[in-house]
């Protein structure tokens, strides 16, 4: 690696990261993903450089691994961006450290924080003005029972990597006080009661859900698009939305907008909410300030936002471009898989399927000049699903 090319660190190298490293490639950046683990990104041929790196959760030892590196791999100057929200926290956290040898995209601590914990996420949107489904953070299970809430509930954590990594689930339903009860102190067990969020169940399932998401300077959008979801899996609490599309929705970009300026946010950011139809509003979810999973679709639709902002990160002119409505991304494999489960459950129809691919989607991860992506994926999805099938532990009230 020559000292005096400046690329990409993507921290990370999950089925996001591939089609963000074919953006900056496609620009002459090089890019290097760093992940303690085998992943779809190391694969590609538009990575130039993959490193195994010790685990996220010892946060000392990978920040002391990416000073190492920034000398012997010859990586000073290069602009780190994160995949995930445990790599943004150490990126906004060691922001000072790391500054002295990479350019950093996330903002400081002080800042972040506020959209890496729900609690402070929810705590901003109420003193903005923003519209939050009903939601409780009891101390402790007397609190819990002694609250007078409808059913069904939400259970979740304040941030989510917690009960993710745990149990591979990012929140759960309640239909009555004793699934309430039961969820609440397993997942106290599990994360500490203080995690513990408590929400309102909104109905509409992927429908109902919707995405600002941009490149932001001190709050205000420098290039950014409205989208909503189809379909995502799994189908109640997504952990990947596999069908979005482009819409043009300027309510949307107003509540974002309004949320990250009240901060004074620098950076790429998707701001999620969900269509509360009971209350006619938008109901704020979470923010991602950092990639998130369908994050191709922003290229697909005309604005590059990998390169935005590293092109912003490096003093260089940010390409604004102009957005497509209608744009569609579609994550073929796990699409398949959710549509066949929606149509065996009378959600949806195999007319109003084939419907929703007009337009010709672009496919997430998927690239015939760069496959192996693509097919490492397929095997880790069938690699889970038996391992799902072996173990059947896909209740958190199994997990016991």
């Amino acid at each position: 690696m020559a000292d005096d090319i400046v690329g990409a660190v993507i921290l990370g190298g999950t089925c996001i990261v591939p089609p963000v490293a074919r953006s900056l490639a496609r620009h002459g950046v090089k890019v290097c993903v760093l992940s303690a683990k085998i992943c779809e990104a190391q694969f590609s041929r538009y990575v130039h450089h993959f490193l195994r790196c010790p685990p996220v959760e010892n946060e000392e030892a990978f920040v002391k691994y990416l000073l190492k590196i920034a000398k012997q791999k010859h990586l000073e100057g290069w602009v780190l961006f994160a995949s995930n929200d445990q790599y943004l926290r150490i990126l906004s956290r060691y922001r000072s450290l790391l500054t002295r040898h990479y350019v950093i995209t996330v903002p400081p601590w002080e800042i972040v924080r506020f959209l890496y914990d729900k609690r402070l996420t929810y705590s901003l949107a109420k003193e903005a003005g923003i519209p939050i489904p009903e939601t409780y953070r009891p101390v402790d299970l007397n609190e819990l029972l002694a609250l007078n809430i409808g059913f069904p509930v939400v259970l979740k954590p304040a941030v989510t990597h917690r009960l993710l990594s745990t149990v591979r689930s990012k929140a759960y339903r309640a239909d009555n006080r004793q699934e309430l009860q039961n969820l609440y102190e397993r997942m106290c067990q599990l994360i500490g009661p203080s995690d513990v969020i408590v929400q309102e169940f909104i109905p509409g399932e992927a429908k109902a859900l919707f995405s600002f998401a941009g490149y932001f300077k001190n709050g205000d959008p420098v290039v950014g698009l409205s989208a909503k979801r189809l379909r995502q899996y799994p189908m109640d609490f997504s952990k990947l939305s596999t069908f979005v599309e482009v819409i043009n929705n300027p309510e949307l970009e107003k509540l974002a907008t309004k949320l990250l300026q009240s901060i004074g946010y620098t950076g790429l950011a998707e701001v999620e909410f969900m269509w509360n139809e009971k209350r006619a509003r938008f109901e704020l979810l979470e923010v991602n300030a950092r990639f998130w999973a369908w994050q191709e679709l922003t290229i697909v639709a005309g604005i590059d936002l990998p390169y935005i902002a590293f092109a912003d990160a490096t003093g260089r002119e940010i390409p604004i471009g102009s957005v497509r409505d209608g744009a569609k991304l579609i994550h073929l494999l796990t699409d398949m898989y959710v549509a066949g489960q929606e149509i065996y459950l009378g959600k949806l129809t195999f007319r109003q399927y084939l419907a929703s691919l007009r337009g010709a989607p672009a496919f997430a991860i998927l690239l015939l000049k760069d496959p192996l992506p693509f097919i490492v994926e397929a095997f880790f999805l069938l690699y889970r699903a038996l391992h799902k099938l072996a173990s059947g532990k896909n209740r958190l009230s199994k997990n016991k």
